[in-house]
């Protein structure tokens, strides 16, 4: 058999300690052929055999999967407004203004990124802001987090948004002394803007996905988990997948969740339709939701109050009752479930639930997910790998979009003592959990070698913290490659196919510009891709 493609020149990382004296690996098809070393490649190389020499300072490795990604939101941030270096909340409305004036044809406004926490007042943003630059079409605005937006007197009129407006389950609409809403929305609420922001053609929806794509290769991002229940709206737009997959527009592959209180009989067949393309590209191997909000805001559930707060804990978004019963008939019927959770009163819950699926109908094909654990109980460390629990870790969120460790306000609102059990994922690591990486673009960039220089150091812009943030929680880079790569594809029950440089296994294969398994840190986040292969074919070339 000779090879379509040999790629050779630098050293072959295959992952999950395999040999790292490789130097070539041999694609035939859609399929890794052989992965060797010196004269092996001669008998594998035909007229028609393209040789791709990647030089002596490169690394081969298998293609990057980002676990946690908001497909369509990162899209949107390509196409709509960049708020993320906004100073304050004037400069973002000026932001707005200019921005609005380059889609004159576009009703709503759409921006993504603004900070309250980095401007020199930290309250929440209101609407007169945005009336004063944008009075005559609606303004939608998501903060960093996604879990807040920022809205304009338009939006909430064509929303039908007034004092009489009930708060929804979960969510709140900000008001002022006379009840009227101020222009913020609260978790759930901001989906009474959003069903009609977000409400996006195919044309639209293609382009979105596409732009996503374009930049998600040039990191070596061959697959990614797309966290497409956003609160009570659906951002699945499967019919655009399939239609794209069909037309092999898919550049990457997508594993789409669905909403966790979907009719589980509905999401059994969306997801055999899914796979009865046979291409592997677009799949739903999953479902999720939110148990709690973020940390930033309280709204992320905690086991004790606040610091900053006492007596307040946060609290869920859902009706944990309605929560046992639905991870119960997902994992009855082999669906992984992924859980939002950041605070540790919602990890311990996700555990618990979990834990109660499992004791109730034992282990099953299910492999299930806690999202962020952005703090944790230390008695729940260990029982990740005691129920078989994937822990998906986004290290990016370590440092965020602040400039300073100044900035952080987690110290503040959880105190010294549970401080140090923020993004624990040296502990879990050692306590046998399988870690799964990936970014939550856009509430980050998404660049996942800088993800991997927040793990590898846990520092801030400026240099602060010395030392890093918790450093005895720091992990190495093939720890983190590791994460992903075949932590990510466990995730997704595909570790026999992908996540590894395996004779068999699909050619998803990334070419990077240095060797990171000796690199410093700093030079890790300066990493450039030479070439991302995804399915046997080269998706990405510099």
């Amino acid at each position: 058999m000779k090879a379509d493609i040999i790629i050779r020149g630098g050293k072959v990382f295959c992952g999950k300690g395999l040999p790292e004296d490789r130097d070539f690996v041999a694609i035939k098809d859609n399929k890794i052929i052989a992965v060797g070393k010196g004269d092996e490649a001669q008998a594998l190389t035909g007229p028609d055999t393209r040789i791709m020499e990647t030089g002596s300072e490169s690394l081969i490795m298998p293609g990057l999967h980002d676990n946690h990604v908001h497909l369509m939101q990162a899209g949107m941030l390509d196409k709509y407004a960049d708020l993320y270096h906004a100073g304050s909340p004037e400069e973002a409305a000026d932001i707005m203004k200019a921005f609005a004036a380059t889609i004159p044809d576009e009703e709503w406004i759409i921006g993504i990124g603004w900070c309250r926490l980095g401007w020199e007042n930290t309250e929440h943003p209101k609407k007169d802001i945005l009336d004063r630059v944008i009075p005559d079409r609606p303004v939608f605005l998501l903060d960093y987090e996604l879990h807040g937006a920022w809205v304009n007197s338009k939006a909430l009129e064509i929303c039908g948004i007034g004092a009489d407006t009930p708060d929804p389950p979960f969510g709140e609409i900000a008001r002022d002394e006379k009840g009227e809403p101020t222009g913020y929305l609260y978790e759930t609420a901001l989906c009474l803007v959003g069903k009609f922001a977000f409400d996006f053609s195919d044309e639209i929806a293609e382009d979105l996905i596409t732009r996503y794509m374009n930049k998600a290769v040039k990191w070596g991002i061959t697959s990614v988990s797309d966290m497409t229940p956003y609160f009570t709206l659906n951002l699945a737009y499967e019919d655009t997948y399939y239609r794209m997959d069909r037309e092999g527009k898919l550049k990457l592959r997508v594993n789409a969740a669905r909403n966790l209180f979907e009719d589980i009989d509905d999401v059994l067949a969306i997801k055999k339709k899914a796979e009865s393309s046979g291409t592997g590209m677009y799949r739903v191997p999953y479902m999720k939701q939110f148990i709690d909000g973020v940390i930033a805001n309280h709204t992320a559930l905690l086991a004790e109050p606040y610091f900053d707060t006492p007596g307040f804990c946060g609290g869920s978004l859902l009706d944990l009752n309605e929560l046992d019963r639905a991870v119960e008939i997902a994992h009855k019927n082999d669906i992984s479930v992924r859980l939002h959770a950041c605070g540790d009163g919602a990890v311990n819950t996700a555990l618990n639930t979990y834990g109660n699926a499992i004791g109730k109908y034992g282990k099953t094909k299910a492999r299930h997910q806690i999202e962020h654990i952005e703090v944790i109980l230390p008695h729940d460390i260990a029982r990740f790998a005691e129920l078989g629990v994937i822990a998906s870790i986004q290290p990016e969120h370590i440092i965020s979009v602040l400039p300073s460790f100044a900035d952080n306000c987690y110290p503040q609102l959880l105190g010294p003592e549970r401080d140090k059990y923020t993004w624990v994922f040296r502990s879990l690591l050692d306590a046998g959990a399988v870690l799964a990486a990936g970014s939550d673009v856009p509430v980050v960039e998404g660049d996942p070698f800088f993800g991997m220089y927040c793990g590898l150091t846990r520092i801030y812009p400026d240099g602060t913290p010395a030392g890093g943030w918790n450093p005895q929680e720091i992990i190495d880079i093939r720890e983190l490659i590791h994460a992903y790569t075949w932590g990510a594809a466990y995730g997704e029950m595909r570790e026999d196919e992908l996540g590894t440089l395996e004779e068999g296994k699909l050619a998803d294969i990334v070419v990077v510009d240095r060797d990171l398994l000796e690199a410093d840190p700093q030079s890790v986040r300066e990493t450039q891709v030479l070439c991302t292969m995804v399915n046997g074919k080269v998706v990405y070339e510099k």
